[in-house]
């Protein structure tokens, strides 16, 4: 499949209007560059990832943890009368066929768990990868707990690691080292740290966020 100029910009263009979610920009702008086959989104939220590459015309599988956001892509994919395969499940235990998939997304994922855990999705995720295909990963990086006062107020559990009790869940944030570490076999095409500027503004804050982020792009030779 050829990702042409023309129509990435129109189902950027259809995603936005319709929902008011952005797609990841870097994702987009190396759509050109995966292969055809499905797109599998893991922590799919709102699917507005998904819904990008539905709408380029792959088949496109996601999983997610919520109910909530299952039941939303599912119902915003009629809507467009995509089809899309939307299914509930915990990403540390979800089954990933090998070899199957020409894009694997993990966007503000990695971060949800446990390193250990983290780095067993990783595994998961090359190994489901086809030759040529690509994984997408954006995640927090270490910065970010310099940011916050109340992410430093936290447990800290292991190195860079903390336990929100609220959430009942851990979090850990990568430096760009560990994230490279995790795909040591893959041609690296993005890999960056550095600031994003997020435009919702929190309910404490009356300024825009920055928070700091890791954007990874990587291709698995063969």
């Amino acid at each position: 499949m050829t990702v042409k100029e023309n129509s990435w910009l129109q189902a950027y263009q259809d995603v936005v209007s319709k929902w008011g979610d952005e797609p990841d920009w870097r994702l987009m702008e190396y759509a050109r560059f995966v292969p055809e086959g499905p797109v599998l989104d893991l922590g799919i939220g709102d699917g507005r990832n998904a819904l990008y590459f539905a709408k380029l015309g792959y088949p496109v599988e996601g999983v997610d943890e919520s109910k909530t956001y299952v039941k939303r892509c599912r119902d915003r994919a009629k809507a467009e009368g995509l089809d899309l395969t939307v299914k509930e499940a915990d990403l540390r235990s979800v089954e990933i066929p090998r070899r199957r998939y020409a894009l694997i997304i993990a966007s503000k994922l990695l971060q949800m768990f446990l390193k250990s855990e983290s780095t067993a999705i990783a595994e998961k995720m090359y190994l489901g990868l086809m030759p040529k295909g690509l994984i997408y990963i954006r995640t927090f990086s270490v910065e970010r707990i310099a940011q916050s006062a109340a992410l430093r107020a936290l447990e800290e559990v292991e190195p860079n690691t903390f336990y929100a009790p609220q959430r009942k869940r851990h979090y850990h944030y990568f430096t760009r080292d560990e994230i490279l570490s995790l795909f040591p076999k893959m041609r690296v095409l993005y890999c960056v740290e550095g600031l994003e500027l997020d435009r919702f503004r929190s309910k404490t804050s009356k300024k825009p966020q920055t928070p700091a982020i890791i954007e990874f792009i990587g291709q698995r030779i063969r």
